[in-house]
């Protein structure tokens, strides 16, 4: 059941724009709120729905506010522009985001005051530092995560729909995991999520940083600005200052992320290879596919981890999530076992033996960094050639097209080129993008169909010979033309392999 709280201690004054009719309905007792005037209840009982009018990339909710009234003549309106006056129960918000997110918090009771919350955002390797924070946390106390892959409430789990949930379910989510008993959650932030302010306000004792690499331009226009956007989370643009950040001084964003926060005086520790790391990454006595064996210094004690997950990537993932959860739980012993146990991530470097000798691998590589260290990390391990299947997203940022297609073509002995998910993109104007980056047309091959592509590496292949196939890794379907359509890279894997 719903709390139901009045509209006054839901909607901070300082929000308001005036005038509004705010001080008529102050009093008024919510008992739902939502962004989706499909969700709003018919009207019964004595309380009301709140209703965000939000005008998004493809929805504006004040399209639907006849429809929310008709349903619930008591609905309560928060918009960010003026609306029609046959609406009256309505106030004026300045950020209509910035709102949802303050009294989503308030409306489900704060739970992220009552966690330990570790907040990751970078580029690539979010989901893996989440699963890993939430198995290592684990081990203290019941731990919730909500990421890319799924959202885990310490009783359900369910596919996730978003990296990261809107504000309504996000806050919504995290009290059903406090009432499950999860007393921290691990839990992606994505860039596109601090600009729409889902998590504004959010608790956060630990904000963990990746790295940085173009990505998302179509969105941000610029690296300055993705960065800018990303730093949101350390310097407080994101409502609330992190207890401590945990940043990669390895990458160059990171460390001027650093330098930038220890001017001001907020706690950070590093990580990374660098000699200077608050934990050193030092002693890499294995890193191949039986796995990982690796030192990490910290404070002149050593703390040495025998990993089922390899690559140097994700030796930093691991070190990564062990900072940040040092600094929440002084649980070292604990959290080496985690990851001696930690068998990895769907989709993240997942391993399938085929019955011709040799190895495919599916993975979520879907940026130019993420391809060419995915690469890097396999082709050492082959015994004969390295065959990668990739593809480049249609209706998204069109610069990532031609260097992706470079890394495949110069870094493989083979590469075909494929589909991703077009969207409504034709196919063809997305290669025509891709063939900019070829730089030896012997080595690679164009073909929209990614079951086929998958299947001509599949059928060219020998024992000693490593696949990857990237892009996609978890994802169960592609987009394409509008409509979703039911695919899987390891499915498809599975089935090529057991009618070879």
């Amino acid at each position: 059941m719903e709390p139901h709280l009045a509209l006054r201690s839901l909607v901070p004054a300082d929000l308001l724009l005036r005038p509004c009719a705010f001080d008529g309905l102050s009093g008024e007792i919510i008992g739902q709120i939502t962004g989706d005037s499909r969700e709003v209840e018919c009207c019964g009982g004595e309380s009301v729905s709140l209703f965000f009018a939000v005008r998004g990339t493809n929805f504006d909710g004040h399209a639907f506010i006849g429809d929310v009234f008709g349903k619930n003549p008591s609905a309560i309106v928060v918009s960010e522009s003026d609306i029609s006056a046959d609406f009256p129960r309505s106030i004026r918000v300045g950020d209509i985001q910035k709102a949802m997110a303050v009294v989503a918090k308030r409306f489900f009771g704060s739970p992220d005051e009552r966690m330990r919350v570790i907040a990751i955002t970078g580029t690539d390797g979010k989901t893996t530092t989440a699963h890993l924070c939430r198995a290592m946390v684990s081990t203290c106390t019941k731990t919730g995560m909500f990421g890319t892959v799924e959202y885990d409430t310490g009783g359900t789990r369910m596919v996730a729909t978003n990296t990261t949930p809107g504000a309504i379910p996000l806050f919504s989510m995290m009290r059903e995991a406090l009432r499950n008993g999860c007393r921290a959650v691990a839990l992606e932030i994505s860039s596109h999520a601090i600009e729409q302010k889902r998590a504004h306000g959010l608790n956060v004792d630990a904000a963990v940083f990746t790295n940085l690499s173009p990505e998302h331009l179509d969105f941000h226009g610029t690296l300055g600005n993705y960065f800018l956007c990303k730093r949101k989370l350390f310097d407080g643009g994101n409502g609330r200052l992190p207890k401590i950040s945990a940043i990669n001084i390895d990458d160059g964003c990171g460390r001027e992320l650093i330098d930038f926060l220890r001017k001001s005086g907020q706690p950070v520790i590093s990580y990374g290879f660098s000699r200077d790391a608050d934990f050193r990454i030092c002693a890499v006595e294995k890193n191949d596919m039986s796995g990982a064996e690796f030192t990490v210094v910290s404070g002149g004690k050593s703390h040495r981890f025998h990993s089922r997950i390899f690559g140097e990537h994700n030796l930093m993932n691991i070190t990564s999530a062990f900072a940040a959860c040092m600094s929440i739980c002084d649980a070292a012993d604990g959290f080496i076992g985690a990851v001696s146990e930690f068998a990895g991530v769907p989709g993240r470097l997942e391993r399938l033996n085929l019955p011709n000798g040799a190895i495919a691998f599916v993975d979520y590589a879907h940026t130019p960094r993420a391809l060419a260290l995915t690469i890097e990390t396999l082709r050492p391990l082959k015994n004969g050639r390295m065959i990668t299947v990739f593809g480049c997203t249609g209706m998204r940022d069109t610069s990532k097209r031609a260097p992706m297609t470079k890394i495949a073509n110069e870094m493989s002995d083979f590469a075909i080129a494929t589909s991703d998910d077009p969207h409504e993109e034709p196919q063809e104007d997305i290669f025509r993008d891709m063939k900019n980056g070829v730089t030896d047309e012997s080595r690679i091959v164009f073909t929209e169909d990614r079951r086929a592509a998958i299947a001509t590496a599949v059928e060219m292949s020998r024992a000693g010979d490593i696949i990857l196939v990237a892009g996609k890794g978890h994802e169960l379907c592609q987009q394409i033309n509008g409509g979703s359509v039911d695919f899987s890279d390891r499915a498809v894997l599975g089935e090529l392999c057991l009618s070879a």
